[in-house]
């Protein structure tokens, strides 16, 4: 997934060069908040053609699930790999703020096939 490869390149950088992007705190956690949006977002979306079969609501829960649970992972396996890059720690915070973007990107990109896919 290009989105991922986008994450890790962002997430391979050196502390300093990081923060020539952003130096602001609250610009930083937003662009984790909306990287991991899309990510939950993206992965419903590319689920659902795999596990949803006709109108099964049991299929639907199972894509929201394995779509959060994709991308929890993957914030942790993130904030993992930049303890091993320099200047740059993994945060747990972090992985809440990946975690709750992710969640509300899954809860629109469910919206958006609710209302106007399955209409």
């Amino acid at each position: 997934m290009l989105l991922c490869t986008v994450i890790f390149l962002f997430s391979s950088q050196a502390g300093a060069e990081s923060s020539k992007i952003s130096n602001d705190l609250i610009i930083r956690k937003l662009g984790h908040f909306s990287e991991y949006m899309a990510l939950g977002f993206f992965s419903f979306c590319y689920l659902t053609n795999i596990f949803m079969e006709k109108d099964k609501m049991r299929d639907f829960k199972k894509t929201v699930i394995f779509s959060f649970l994709f991308s929890v992972l993957y914030a942790s396996s993130d904030e993992f790999h930049q303890t091993f890059v320099v200047g740059r720690d993994g945060n747990i915070v972090d992985v809440l703020i990946d975690s709750s973007g992710a969640l509300v990107g899954i809860l629109l990109s469910s919206i958006v096939y609710l209302l106007i896919i399955k209409k």
